[in-house]
């Protein structure tokens, strides 16, 4: 049995490895975080009808993108060789294929859960005839069973990123006794970093001021995932595997 998380080093170290690294993360990182940070500028300027027409092509290269950069990110962290082993120019192999479904998966079951939680407090008597502003709390109240449920399951993901072969069988046996400590972890740090960004958004933006937001954004994902990396290494220290 894993013990307890210590939130405070995971916090401290998710800052300082990237930090200590840079030089093998910027060298690493460069073309998919520009490439993300393009698709981000494209998405936020191209005309109404357009985008319509290209969303889900968008999506698609979205999503191939940040799975080669969150592979390559739990990699660097997780892998003493990667500063001197990993190459610049990404490529996808079976390795990504399977970070890829399994983090659809998570999403799909996260997505489940709160569609069923949401259902569960709208049926609470007296709430289905609440005002539409008074029905405001419950999707914040959804959203916490599905961010448990992914907190209890992301282990896979790191765990895939350095070929492990595992199930979310196994990450939610291995998180048993730390499933809130992780929801601050992949939930809270997360929020915490997205509203700081929020603070220098602003609507109307131009070419520039997106460029610079997108840049920020995705460097400091590296953070969060950093963070995930880290729990992982400590919740399976122990692993026989």
């Amino acid at each position: 049995m894993p013990g307890k998380l210590d939130i405070g080093k995971i916090v401290f170290g998710a800052f300082i490895v990237p930090w200590r690294n840079r030089y093998a993360f910027v060298r690493t990182l460069w073309i998919p975080l520009l490439a993300l940070t393009a698709v981000s500028l494209l998405w936020g300027h191209l005309d109404e009808p357009f985008r319509g027409r290209v969303v889900w092509a968008l999506y698609a290269v979205y999503w191939l993108l940040f799975v080669l950069f969150a592979v390559t990110c739990h990699r660097l962290v997780l892998l003493d060789a990667a500063a001197v082993s990993f190459r610049s120019l990404p490529s996808w192999s079976w390795r990504e294929t399977r970070f890829a479904l399994l983090l659809g998966a998570v999403g799909v079951i996260c997505i489940v859960v709160m569609l069923g939680a949401a259902t569960f407090f709208v049926n609470v008597p007296g709430v289905a005839t609440a005002s539409s502003g008074e029905l405001e709390w419950i999707k914040y109240l959804a959203v916490i069973p599905a961010y448990y449920v992914f907190a209890r399951m992301s282990l896979v993901l790191p765990a895939t990123a350095v070929d492990r072969k595992v199930d979310l069988k196994w990450a939610w046996r291995s998180t048993k006794t730390n499933g809130w400590r992780l929801v601050l972890v992949v939930g809270v740090l997360p929020w915490v970093v997205s509203e700081a960004i929020g603070l220098i958004y602003r609507s109307e933006p131009t070419v520039f001021e997106t460029l610079i937001v997108s840049l920020l954004t995705y460097t400091l994902m590296v953070v969060e995932i950093a963070a995930l990396s880290l729990s992982y290494r400590q919740l399976t220290e122990n692993d026989a595997a």
